[in-house]
């Protein structure tokens, strides 16, 4: 049961780092300011956070794989978890190519995941904090 205990801290990492991007992505459009070594490593801290979320979610489910299965938000939960992997890996390859290529349709791409990013962490969040309070702790885990 130790390990399902990892899952909450990471994901906590995995919300706050691509949070923290945004605002400072925002912050650099509004002030016109070119991406730089501060942008680079938040995104790249932002992808591996995001990575070790899923990976921990993955390894936190097998002890009680059972249980969680009988949860309706689960299947949804495991599968964007997956998908939000994808996405910051994604992430991480257009921060790459904005480095060397500074386009506005990179620029553009890159604002536009990375706040489609954030706001399905957030429902990530919801349906992890649905999976947690309104299931496993009535059921006594």
């Amino acid at each position: 049961m130790e390990l399902v205990k990892l899952h909450p801290p990471m994901v906590h990492f995995a919300i706050a780092f691509p949070l923290f991007l945004l605002f400072t992505d925002i912050y650099y459009r509004w002030v016109k300011k070119s991406p730089d070594g501060l942008h680079a490593m938040l995104t790249y801290v932002s992808v591996f956070a995001v990575l070790g979320g899923t990976a921990s979610g993955i390894i936190a489910h097998k002890p009680i794989e059972e249980k969680l299965h009988q949860i309706p938000v689960f299947e949804a939960h495991e599968i964007l978890g997956i998908s939000l992997s994808i996405l910051f890996l994604l992430l991480g390859a257009l921060r790459f190519f904005l480095g060397g290529y500074n386009t506005r349709w990179i620029r553009d791409a890159y604002t536009s995941l990375l706040l489609l990013g954030v706001l399905l962490l957030f429902l990530q969040g919801r349906w992890g904090g649905m999976i947690v309070y309104d299931y496993l702790l009535k059921i006594g885990l």
